[in-house]
């Protein structure tokens, strides 16, 4: 019976240390196709950013930006952007605390300022940035970042979401997180997918690592963090696959098709 998959990219597809996808993972994803079943990115990243790396998988749909734009082929069928007065004052509201912010432009990112705390978590992802052309005063935007120390975390993320209600707060890495619509993540991704493509939750098989994944993974019916992963994301998950570096992916993949084969 055919599955659908849903595959995250960094640390789950692309090893950050030799930004590549391992060749196992590929060949194993190549077999999915063979056998029948339906291939799907989950990214984080917007199209532009993560388009070298579809083009390796080559799904049949990809859910960007954490499930804001969802794209067939190279065609947008789905799109929901920030709400641009909203995302203006919760900036503002940051910066008047002593913060920095940024947005995500789908091939580089806009940067309040240019220190360390902004650009190091960009440079993890090798996406170029600027600080000179405000792009989300100009036209609609997607993804936003906020960039404090994850020591804040208790306070302060309490704080945005009581203000900001409408936006969620979902870290990424020790220094940023994405600024997203609360309504809209993977797993409302996955979903507008499945009900396009006629499978249930109980036919979704997910690979994530970070807590962005967090939704999907729980959605579901079987979720896979890859053992390289968040903490928090690995204690609600189904199933633990080896580390990406140790070809997890590929490894999984055949002992999900041994048991498949065994009944």
């Amino acid at each position: 019976m055919p599955n659908i998959f849903f595959f995250d990219i960094d640390n789950t597809l692309l090893d950050h240390r030799t930004l590549t996808i391992p060749p196992s993972a590929l060949a194993a994803i190549g077999e999915l196709k063979r056998e029948g079943h339906t291939v799907v990115v989950a990214t984080g990243r917007a199209h532009g950013h993560a388009k070298p790396f579809i083009d390796q998988v080559r799904p049949t749909y990809a859910i960007t930006q954490n499930g804001a734009r969802i794209l067939h082929g190279e065609q947008e069928v789905f799109s929901v952007p920030l709400p641009r007065a909203r995302l203006v004052a919760l900036f503002d509201w940051m910066a008047a605390r002593g913060h920095h912010y940024g947005i995500n432009d789908g091939m580089s990112g806009y940067l309040s300022r240019l220190v360390p705390m902004t650009t190091e978590p960009l440079d993890t992802v090798a996406m170029p940035y600027q600080s000179e052309r405000p792009i989300h005063l100009e036209r609609d935007t997607y993804q936003g970042w906020l960039f404090f120390d994850e020591a804040l975390d208790a306070t302060l993320v309490p704080d945005i979401r009581a203000r900001f209600p409408e936006f969620d707060i979902v870290r990424w890495h020790r220094w940023a997180v994405n600024v997203q619509l609360r309504a809209i993540n993977k797993w409302t991704g996955c979903q507008w997918v499945m009900a396009r493509t006629g499978f249930s939750p109980e036919q979704a098989i997910a690979f994530g690592d970070g807590l962005n994944d967090m939704q999907m993974l729980q959605g579901v019916g079987l979720g896979i963090a890859m053992d390289n992963g968040h903490p928090d994301l690995k204690a609600v998950a189904d199933r633990i696959a080896p580390a990406l570096h140790l070809d997890g992916i590929a490894r999984m993949l055949d002992e999900l098709a041994d048991a498949n084969r065994a009944g």
